[in-house]
């Protein structure tokens, strides 16, 4: 019987979150715009942006360790979808951001994404192929390699957003060597912890899969993040809801 309600009660959260989607899609695209929590790591992306483009130094985005095609993949693509906004906001710029990975299949995706960028601002002559950079193979000699994209390539703002773990604090130290704002974003504790007492701004959990509905006026972005606001706030007061049905059969 218990696994039945489960079933039934995934099924309703699953039609409501697609009728929700479609709902807030369709308000998105004349106009609205959900109130979002703070984040203060991109709040400020847009500034470190553009401070870099007007000193004319780069942008540096690394996509960490995690496979374009594995368990990481939704945050891959988080960290992707973070280098296409920075990207286009850096195609006024004479300079490429730099996007680095130690895995060989998100390499061509990186380079690709950048392209994108700068075909949709007209500026594709100023794409350069040496942007996306495959540094090395494993997570620490990518954190190695990082140091010096950092120091030699006239970085002036450093993003990580991967599933990096300690070795992340090697990239952080570099930039902060450097005295250039960084922003940093994992699924893992143990960089986490590392990114909090050295980066400028850290993204916990989920915080790392909503940059495009914070960085742009993407309808269906803005749309799959009040969805899940209000998901969540069904699955709160269903639990809820069970916690207090199970106290009342124990009183009785």
């Amino acid at each position: 019987m218990l696994g039945m309600l489960e079933n039934y009660l995934g099924l309703i959260l699953a039609g409501a979150g697609a009728v929700l989607f479609f709902v807030f899609r369709f308000l998105a695209r004349y106009g609205f715009k959900p109130v979002l929590r703070p984040i203060h790591g991109y709040e400020t992306l847009s500034k470190q942006v553009g401070e870099a483009v007007e000193s004319g130094g780069r942008m540096h985005v690394s996509l960490g360790p995690n496979r374009i095609i594995d368990e990481g993949t939704g945050v891959t693509l988080a960290g992707l979808a973070v280098l296409d906004i920075v990207s286009e906001a850096s195609a006024i710029s004479d300079q490429t951001p730099i996007v680095t990975t130690s895995d060989a299949a998100t390499l061509p995706v990186a380079a690709d994404t950048i392209r994108h960028s700068y075909r949709r601002q007209g500026v594709i002559d100023k794409f350069e192929t040496k942007s996306a950079r495959l540094v090395a193979l494993d997570p620490i000699t990518l954190a190695g390699g990082v140091t010096s994209v950092i120091a030699d390539d006239d970085v002036r703002a450093n993003i990580m957003i991967g599933s990096f773990g300690p070795e992340v604090a090697l990239m952080a130290e570099a930039g902060a060597r450097q005295e250039i704002p960084q922003t940093v974003g994992s699924d893992r504790l143990e960089a986490q912890a590392a990114a909090f007492t050295m980066a400028d701004h850290l993204l916990i959990g989920e915080e790392i899969f909503v940059g495009r509905a914070y960085l742009s006026n993407d309808p269906s972005a803005m749309a799959s993040l009040a969805t899940q606001d209000v998901l969540r706030w069904i699955i709160i007061g269903v639990i809820v809801f069970g916690i207090i049905l199970q106290s009342l059969e124990l009183l009785g």
